[in-house]
């Protein structure tokens, strides 16, 4: 394996960032194949439009005829910043930018100045455009190390000394929608803050944000080549986007509408009148607080987190309401109708390295959170909620909303002329734990069922028979116990106990038998089990001992400036920045700023990492890696993606065009870096997203 990074030169910055970030290092300069570092046009685009950009996404805000530019700064390397307006001359430099192959184009997101560039400014006002092979987006960089997304938070805890105008912003924001219509103005007209003080101010602020866009490009590593092709991928899959079924999609919102007034009258009969309508946030905290479950938050896990503690049936039955509500489901689906355009197509739905370990995350409407279908019938639960009847679907199903959510997927749908075609890794997670920490049974269990598809050596049904300590065989994939063995892997995989299990099992088994199940769990799967503190003890080691390789089974960590990296079987680093250890000479762990949910504070609010998160971590991002290489091939076989989830990728291909076959085969070849880890994928072809 190679060395995370050279040793560490002395003389870092007082920021703490270490010399290997920083663009003037030998292994920061991107360099073209001749050898010539190019020239970079750094730019910020200010824009106004009468949709809102955060409600319909980025590509159906730049198509929009109301959206205009209202300036852009650009500069080119160290440069003056300068301002172009529209009716201005164009720039010569972007001509310069799109001819010369020696030129890159950075922004900060630079997904939104590619799509204003693509729809309004080539349009409109005919700049050229820059070939997606040479854009570099400084978000994508910050996320890459494990730093916040947005402009002023990186700029913030990289100490730059360029900052967000946070005063500029509020300004921008205010000049990019219309103002309310005066008392002497037309109601019906559309009225803008627009005035000679205000634009000046919104200028200032535009060559500002590219100073500290600018500053940040040169503190930040360039994504690697393989990362910059997935990027690559990412913003042409997101371009493409996936079709949906609007009519579909709307006669299910009609149904999740009609069900609303139904779910508030069985909520004020249990509350006794005391809370009538789902929304009533501090009625419902209030009798709450009289049942003696006091609440400060009525989010989603908020009452995910209560609902698996022990509380009076009706106490459950509200928290349940709630959760469950309409307003969830119709949220659900303005999500995707907002984001459709007049082609029926959702575009920009993935975000490059949305989580730490490089997962992407949705934007807007969520892919990844669309709900598994568990009605039997799929085919004909669509065909119900297609009328739009909500009485209809009453007399067919007891729960309507829930067959309104087993449908979600099934708004996504080939366009004219085409099929999806889609496969999913199977249990990559459970695989790829067993094969980092060593887990040889369970590797040998999974190559006998990818050779035999005999259900007796499916590997959870041999896990549920370690777990009840039952000869292997005597459970199949229809035994109940089957079950069992799949949730402890899920729940145990991490280090969980009985609150990870209730997140999969909320209501079966006593908490003293999920305990036993995970006792069982732990005592046959010991190469994990050890895993999990070998893995704790080189995290901490390698922040200790700064600078020095430690390894871990085929991980590496190095703690370098202010930054851990754990290097993957891929040679992919994730990072982990301001590392320390803390807790005393019997207990010590490491803490680290984590850019979960997008905040950047320590980890598990100052607890730490523990094996557990390290582990986590691991999998998801071999896991990722896997999917990642996956996701190349196939988008170069000609199958173009449209929608991938986790461990799933989806292709809209034309009708008779490729074979699952061969989907399958590009999904399972394997890596050079993990030819012992065993890949298994099941293809599938349909109109509908159902899987």
């Amino acid at each position: 394996m190679h060395d995370l990074h050279q040793p560490l030169p002395a003389g870092e910055g007082e920021t703490g960032i270490p010399d290997f970030l920083r663009r003037g290092h030998p292994l920061c300069n991107t360099v073209t194949d001749v050898g010539v570092i190019p020239h970079v046009l750094h730019r910020d685009f200010e824009t106004r439009g009468r949709i809102s950009l955060k409600k319909v996404g980025t590509d159906k805000y730049a198509t929009d005829l109301s959206t205009e530019i209202l300036c852009i700064g650009f500069a080119v390397n160290d440069g003056p910043v300068q301002l172009w307006l529209p009716g201005n001359p164009l720039p010569e430099v972007w001509f310069e930018a799109a001819r010369n192959p020696n030129w890159v184009v950075a922004a900060h997101g630079d997904h939104f100045e590619c799509a204003i560039e693509r729809h309004i400014l080539a349009p409109r006002h005919r700049f050229p455009l820059i070939p997606i092979e040479r854009h570099r987006c400084t978000q994508a960089m910050a996320l890459a190390v494990g730093l916040p997304a947005r402009l002023s938070a990186v700029a913030n805890a990289l100490e730059l000394a360029n900052r967000k105008d946070a005063a500029g912003e509020r300004l921008m924001h205010q000049m990019s929608k219309p103002r309310r219509a005066r008392k002497d103005e037309d109601s019906n007209g559309v009225y803008w803050f627009d005035d000679e003080e205000r634009l000046q101010r919104l200028y200032t602020y535009c060559r500002q944000d590219v100073e500290v866009e600018r500053e940040l490009y040169d503190q930040l590593p360039p994504l690697p080549p393989a990362e910059q092709a997935l990027w690559q991928l990412n913003c042409t899959i997101n371009e493409r986007g996936f079709c949906v079924d609007q009519g579909f999609a709307e006669a299910a919102r009609r149904i999740a509408r009609a069900a609303a007034p139904e779910i508030d009258a069985e909520l004020a009969r249990i509350t006794g009148g005391a809370v009538t309508g789902i929304n009533q946030i501090a009625r419902l905290q209030a009798w709450l607080g009289e049942q003696h479950c006091p609440v400060e938050s009525l989010d989603k896990k908020a009452i995910e987190k209560l609902l698996n503690t022990k509380l009076p049936p009706h106490v459950q039955q509200v928290l349940a309401l709630r959760l469950g509500g309409a307003q969830a489901a119709v949220k659900k689906i303005d999500a995707l109708l907002a984001r459709a355009g007049k082609d029926d197509r959702v575009r920009g739905a993935f975000r490059y390295h949305g989580a730490s370990t490089g997962r992407w995350a949705g934007e807007g409407f969520q892919p990844q959170n669309l709900k598994r279908p568990v009605v039997e019938n799929i085919t004909a639960a669509i065909a119900a909620v297609g009328t739009g009847d909500y009485a209809h679907v009453c007399s067919l199903y007891p729960k309507p909303l829930s067959v309104v959510g087993d449908c979600s997927r099934s708004m996504i749908i080939a366009a004219s002329g085409h099929t999806l075609m889609g496969g999913d890794l199977n249990a990559i997670e459970s695989r790829t734990l067993a094969w980092v920490a060593g887990e040889d049974w369970k590797l040998d269990s999974y190559r006998r069922y990818d050779a035999t598809g005999d259900p007796r050596d499916e590997p959870y049904c041999i896990t549920a028979c370690k777990i009840y300590r039952v000869t292997d065989g005597t459970y199949t994939k229809d035994s109940p116990e089957r079950n069992v063995g799949k949730i402890c892997d899920l729940a145990f995989g991490y280090m969980g106990g009985v609150n990870a299990w209730r997140k999969f099992e909320p209501d079966r088994f006593t908490d003293e038998e999920v305990k036993k199940f995970n006792a069982e769990w732990r005592a046959a799967h010991p190469a994990i089990k050890r895993f999990w503190y070998d893995i704790d003890r080189a995290a901490l080691r390698a922040v200790r001992e700064r600078g020095h390789v430690i390894r871990c089974g085929p991980i590496a960590f190095k703690s370098i400036g202010s930054f851990l990296l754990l290097k993957l079987p891929s040679g992919r680093k994730l990072s982990y920045p301001q590392p320390r250890a803390v807790g005393d000479e019997q207990r010590q762990h490491v803490v680290f700023a984590d850019n979960a949910a997008g905040q950047f504070k320590d980890c598990r609010n100052g607890a730490g990492a523990y094996g557990g998160i390290w582990t986590e971590n691991i999998v998801s991002g071999i896991a990722r890696d896997l999917l990642a290489e996956a996701m190349l091939r196939i988008e170069a076989a000609g199958y173009p993606i449209v929608l991938h989830v986790h461990d799933e990728i989806v292709c809209e291909v034309p009708e008779g065009f490729g074979s699952t076959e061969e989907f399958t085969r590009l999904m399972t070849r394997k890596p050079a870096w993990a030819l012992d880890l065993p890949i298994a994928a099941k293809a599938w072809i349909g109109k509908r997203y159902c899987k």
